[in-house]
């Protein structure tokens, strides 16, 4: 059985060379593509020399289109910023695609629910298969506790990480929202100066930005008596690439339509 071919989008960054790593190892899909933005100092390099691995023969490019048709499917980790290039492309092309690209508008995401009426889609705010138990998890936690509980989230990443609070901060946030019927006005972003009382129904999210730590991120329930805290450390980005590639498997040969990592991990 032939394996899926996969191109990647994003290529020259972090998460692109840890997917490259796993696609390398993989039994069921192999990398077809690796695309890099424009000017790109490493455009031409052989992908698997720039992820750290031995040569693949696919050269790093800036050819989405010739990515579009080398593929079965492909995974989006570049920019938000060329992201509606992107889009438009995969889906003039009318191939799958799997998106992890955070930043994203909400301009961004409508035309994400538009593109799936003709392509699948699996969009994430994260891939990894730990992180969506911690999604599954605080759901739960804020559906029991309700507003006896004051609630927190805590967002940590590395210092060069361009968006604050993350992608899987905010859908955590979501995920609070919904489990408890808030709204965004109940949101604060941090805290200074003089404050008055916390509202019962208030959910503050935190940020800090230092280091190397690929990502972790907390969601605390305190009460007078007793404070529960469900947390996620990603070790080592290998854990997002894994959850890509196995979403990238998952869209292979199926229908039009927006999925998430809930569909891809059965959750």
């Amino acid at each position: 059985m032939s394996k899926i071919k996969v191109g990647v989008i994003g290529a020259g960054g972090r998460m692109g060379k840890a997917i490259i790593q796993v696609l390398s190892l993989s039994k069921k899909s192999e990398l077809s593509a690796a695309v890099v933005r424009e000017g790109a100092v490493y455009a031409g390099f052989d992908s698997g020399n720039h992820a750290g691995i031995k040569e693949t023969g696919i050269l790093l490019s800036t050819d989405l289109q010739k990515a579009c048709e080398s593929s079965d499917v492909l995974i989006d980790f570049s920019t938000h910023t060329g992201f509606e290039s992107i889009l438009n492309t995969t889906l003039a092309n009318k191939k799958p695609l799997v998106i992890g690209t955070t930043g994203l508008t909400d301009s961004d995401k409508a035309l994400i629910q538009s593109a799936a009426t003709s392509i699948p889609i699996v969009f994430s705010p994260n891939m990894s298969v730990g992180v969506n138990l911690l999604f599954k998890l605080t759901e739960i936690a804020a559906k029991v506790l309700e507003e006896d509980f004051d609630v927190e989230v805590l967002d940590i990443h590395h210092r060069h990480k361009k968006d604050a609070p993350s992608g899987t901060a905010m859908y955590l946030k979501e995920v609070l929202l919904n489990a408890t019927k808030r709204s965004e006005e109940n949101v604060i972003y941090g805290r200074h100066g003089m404050y008055s009382e916390r509202d019962q129904k208030e959910i503050a999210m935190h940020t800090m930005r230092a280091g190397e730590v690929v990502g972790e991120h907390t969601v605390y329930f305190l009460s007078p008596e007793e404070r529960i805290e469900i947390t996620h450390k990603a070790q080592d980005r290998k854990t997002f690439a894994t959850g890509a590639v196995k979403a990238a498997e998952f869209l292979h040969g199926k229908s039009k339509g927006l999925y998430n990592m809930f569909d891809v991990l059965g959750i």
